[in-house]
């Protein structure tokens, strides 16, 4: 192999999975997008830094182009305003989404669901009496109604890439209508948009144009079909899926020693 690829070996599952990510972003130079904290904003500084200079930021806690010099440990980390052209608060960071002015949410989440629902509230059975209590839903409500597409970033186990999410925080492209309780397509509920790539640590998924349902587009270097299907909690498409190319060692480099050198978020 050459000197400028990566071996699988030599990085960990959530590097490749920010790194492809980082990748993909290259997609949205020149675009608007809302960023969630956490390993989405330390993929979009990757990509800012490698493949879309002129991607244009916003956090849904009110800053507008952001460009923090060092990553951030929450969503109140002041670090978050460095560079923006302008820092108000939570309403005026969702406000464009509401406008139509984002090009695309990016976020994580504790569940992704085979229509791309994501849960970030709660995992269990009963709202009031949870198996475990998450974060909640911060702006993730707003970005997957109001964003033109949604991009999510999430561990790849059966216990998170479910048949259905416990709970739909983000809404994708079939939803439980209420109160009546049955599935029916975003648009018949009025939203736009809608979820176009979910990227793990073992590869990218994308949606049917037909049927909306999640299928393997990339498998990571290192990974097989059968490694998606086993970690996957319903019956994955993987018909489609080809090769993802080699990690490049710049990649690892930048990652690792000028986005996060202190290793802020056990990434290796």
């Amino acid at each position: 192999m050459s000197e400028k690829f990566v071996r699988p070996e030599d990085y960990s599952p959530t590097e490749a999975m920010v790194i492809y990510a980082a990748r993909f972003l290259k997609n949205f130079d020149g675009k608007r997008g809302l960023i969630g904290t956490g390993l989405p904003l330390v993929a979009t500084q990757l990509a800012k830094m490698l493949y879309c200079p002129n991607m244009i930021t916003f956090l849904e806690t009110g800053q507008a182009d952001a460009n923090p010099q060092e990553l951030p440990i929450s969503i109140m980390d002041s670090r978050l305003t460095f560079g923006s052209s302008w820092q108000m608060g939570d309403p005026e960071g969702l406000f464009p989404l509401s406008r139509n002015e984002i090009d695309f949410g990016f976020i994580g989440g504790a569940q992704i669901d085979k229509y791309g629902n994501v849960n970030s509230t709660f995992v269990g059975d009963d709202y009031n009496k949870p198996t475990k209590r998450l974060a909640g839903t911060a702006g993730a409500v707003d970005i997957g109604v109001f964003a033109k597409t949604t991009v999510t970033l999430m561990a790849h186990q059966k216990r998170r890439v479910v048949e259905m999410v416990d709970y739909l925080t983000t809404p994708g492209w079939m939803v439980k209508k209420w109160p009546e309780g049955h599935l029916v397509r975003r648009e018949e509920l009025g939203m736009k948009g809608g979820p176009s790539t979910f990227v793990s640590t073992l590869g990218v998924m994308k949606f049917d144009d037909e049927t909306k349902e999640m299928y393997v587009d990339k498998v990571f270097p290192g990974i097989s079909v059968a490694d998606i299907k086993a970690n996957t909690g319903f019956d994955i498409d993987v018909e489609r899926a080809t090769q993802s190319d080699p990690i490049l060692l710049e990649e690892v480099r930048i990652l690792r020693e000028e986005i996060d050198p202190l290793n802020i978020y056990r990434m290796r």
